[in-house]
């Protein structure tokens, strides 16, 4: 008697497991439908203009910048260089749309306008590496304060960068800024990046 149990347990479990697969594939199917769906849609979005609030505005001014003192003529040249960047691209548009894909911009924005935001988020990242680079030259050079002022402008600018993060938060720990350490890490934890966990998981390292 013990076989044809086991044979029935073994047909009803074939039956579930085909049943489950189908309904996977199903659901599959509708979300691919649905992408497709929405990615031709947006194809054909006409060109919407843009609000002042679609753009990343740039206190001018609000960074000092100011050379360190005692520099060689090549960290003098290559300090020059790096601000020259960043005034360069304080001067250009600048969007950060990551939190949308390709398709939900062109239904926002209207598919002609994708270039131009495309181009506008290139500033955005470019300058906030720049900042970044900018930043570990004045650690180097034992001025912290700029450097914290600097990283401080790039989380504010919802920077999802990790080095941005960790590099402020060895300067908070070093300088006993503990306060801000923890603002820091309630920052982090409301990112929408795939980066995060690791990224809590190192912040909550330094408290």
């Amino acid at each position: 008697m013990a076989f044809p149990s086991f044979f029935i347990i073994f047909i009803i479990l074939i039956v579930l497991f085909q049943h489950h697969l189908r309904k996977n594939m199903r659901l599959e199917n509708q979300a691919r439908e649905q992408f497709w769906a929405k990615e031709q849609k947006s194809l054909i979005v006409r060109r919407k203009d843009f609000s002042s609030t679609d753009y990343i505005l740039i206190p001018k001014n609000t960074l000092d910048l100011s050379q360190p003192p005692n520099l060689d003529l090549g960290e003098k040249l290559y300090f020059k260089q790096l601000l020259k960047q960043i005034n360069a691209l304080e001067e250009q548009d600048m969007m950060n749309f990551s939190n949308l894909t390709n398709s939900e911009i062109r239904l926002k924005f209207g598919t002609a306008n994708q270039t131009v935001i495309s181009n506008n988020e290139l500033n955005y990242n470019n300058y906030l590496k720049a900042l970044a680079i900018i930043a570990k030259f004045f650690i180097e050079y034992t001025q912290d304060e700029k450097a914290i002022d600097i990283l401080e402008r790039c989380i504010e600018m919802n920077s999802d960068y990790t080095d941005h993060f960790i590099t402020l938060a060895k300067l908070y720990q070093k300088h006993s800024q503990n306060v801000k350490l923890k603002q820091l890490l309630l920052t982090a934890s409301n990112l929408e990046t795939p980066l995060k966990k690791g990224l809590l998981e190192k912040l909550k390292s330094f408290h």
